[in-house]
């Protein structure tokens, strides 16, 4: 950041009548902050001569929205590195933005500097000298906001409970998972599972703080989720980066298992389903097919028992090569069959939830979704594409109709839209999610309020920006609420989703927020808060 007093020296040269900060102070102002962050990552080197160059061929683009001029008190420079290597000198690509008192006024797509004179031995050789690790992580001491007392791996850890045993765990038995304790469930009784395939998100379980049956708060694990290169659901989201919900998935199945590893389901003589009951959370990096190895680690903080249920609360935080990419908190319960039958919703939605007027109702759009390939995660069609800005394939669309688009209405009057979507009993998730006890996954509703703000984005950007850019999974760096009350299972019949924008921002990466309902069959069971989606280039 840097404090602006409006006297600064560039003003009256740039312009004399039309004081603004010239575009180049800019890019060097980013330029500067890139440097910042390569040298605090260890980029440095005793070899006389070397310095910070543009890499030759790399060509960067501008969008400027926006000044600073005389009445600006701030300006803050973000910058995102996409790619480090060498060539063979050190060098780095990024892409930036810069604040104007907190609006997005620019941003400089592939940004590029090398380190002219140096090579990655020389480099290295520094760091030996001075005994300290050239890691983003160091390998001897964990950061201190990482949950657990060990280093966060920067790749893959040898298994304590691998893949087979995990998908024993999920459509296998469970005795084969976890042990003798759990034999019971092999033929007589039910357990509550982890996803199984597509939809498992969890390669195995490589580290392991807390006792085995102990059901306790404290207690935490780490695994470890491979990302494929060509996993079915960048194809099927038709976007760079792992779509939300399977982000959402990689952090909350740990959660699951750490659950069925202290005894849960010992607790009761009754069958117990798993359910999620909420949580709070931000996504700090976005996940592409490149990933390689995600690193989990998950806390149970708290455990509380009473009329047959159980509620466990935990902290999870997914990491990528040494960095926090999604961490929050969350909420599960254990239930018997009669407790979900008793689905009673969100209790005060009625009250809460905005019902358009007889004059918003005329003057609301309605219009059907194209299903476009793939139409299941097993499909290997592609979908066509018109740009980056487009919507989920069939195998991941969750909404099939726009029953109402108004894009005055709302509290705010910025918005209103309703997506419906009629339940097939037959529906891929339903075998995946979970075995013997089929449930739409949480994390895939979820999916449908962002596929309408993303809907009403498009409506408001689309056809500037349709070929430019593209959507985040979430709006990066917004905390986001979900609160589940209630399932969507096979013998439902009709899903309703409603969203209410609460904000709109402006600007090179345009954002749009809202918050809404779902409802299964009349009753409202989810609710969302502070969902954001951005546009980027």
């Amino acid at each position: 950041e840097a404090d602006a007093h409006g006297d600064e020296w560039f003003l009256p040269c740039h312009f004399v009548d039309d004081m603004v900060m010239p575009g180049t102070l800019m890019y060097e102002c980013c330029l500067h902050t890139l440097r910042v962050f390569l040298m605090r990552m260890g980029c440095v080197t005793e070899q006389h001569g070397v310095s910070y160059e543009p890499v030759p061929g790399a060509a960067s683009t501008l969008r400027c929205r926006g000044p600073v001029t005389q009445a600006t008190r701030v300006v803050t420079y973000e910058v995102h590195i996409t790619e480090l290597g060498y060539r063979p000198e050190p060098y780095a690509l990024a892409d930036a933005l810069i604040y104007a008192d907190g609006h997005r006024i620019v941003q400089f797509t592939n940004m590029s500097l090398q380190m002219t004179g140096a090579t990655r031995e020389q480099m290295e050789t520094t760091w030996r000298q001075t005994r300290a690790a050239v890691s983003v992580v160091p390998t001897d001491a964990a950061p201190v906001t990482a949950i657990g007392e060990t280093a966060v791996p920067v790749g893959p850890r040898p298994a304590l409970y691998d893949n087979d045993r995990i998908l024993a765990f999920a459509v296998g038995k469970p005795s084969e998972a976890f042990g003798e304790p759990y034999c019971v469930f092999d033929a007589d009784r039910r357990i509550a599972r982890l996803p199984g395939p597509p939809f498992k998100f969890l390669d195995r379980i490589t580290a392991i703080h807390a006792n085995a049956w102990d059901l306790a708060p404290g207690g935490w694990v780490e695994a470890q989720y491979d990302v494929p290169v060509d996993a079915w659901y960048f194809r099927a989201n038709r976007q760079r980066s792992m779509p939300f919900a399977v982000v959402l998935e990689v952090a909350l199945q740990p959660c699951g298992w750490l659950a069925a590893y202290l005894g849960s389901a010992l607790r009761s003589q009754d069958d117990l389903s798993f359910r999620n009951l909420g949580g709070t959370a931000t996504l700090h990096e976005e996940v592409f097919s490149d990933a390689g190895t995600l690193t989990i680690r998950v806390r149970i903080t708290k455990v509380s028992e009473a009329a047959g249920m159980i509620v466990q609360s935990f902290d999870m935080q997914v990491w990528q090569a040494g960095r926090v990419v999604y961490d929050g908190d969350t909420q599960f319960g254990f239930f018997s069959s009669t407790a979900l039958a008793r689905q009673v919703g969100i209790r005060d939605a009625t009250d809460r939830r905005h019902v358009p007027d007889a004059d918003e109702v005329r003057r609301a759009r309605r219009f059907p979704l194209d299903a476009v390939a793939p139409f299941t995660p097993e499909d290997s069609a592609d979908a066509p594409s018109h740009g980056e800005l487009v919507l989920p394939a069939r195998a991941l669309r969750m909404v099939d109709e726009i029953e109402l688009f108004i894009p005055d209405a709302g509290p705010a009057g910025l918005g209103f839209i309703r997506g419906v979507k009629q339940i097939d009993p037959h529906e891929w998730f339903f075998a995946a999610h979970f075995y013997q006890d089929p449930v739409c996954p949480g994390s895939l509703g979820l999916e449908s309020f962002l596929q309408l703000l993303k809907l009403a984005a498009l409506d408001r950007w689309g056809e500037g920006i349709r070929h430019t850019h593209r959507f985040e999974p979430i709006a990066l760096g917004h905390t986001h609420t979900w609160i589940y009350r209630g399932q969507i299972v096979p013998r439902n019949r009709r899903v309703e989703v409603d969203v209410v924008v609460t904000g709109v921002e402006e600007g090179p990466t345009p954002m749009i927020t809202g918050h809404g309902f779902l409802s299964v069959d009349g009753t409202p069971i989810y609710e969302v808060q502070a969902f954001g989606m951005r546009l980027v280039v």
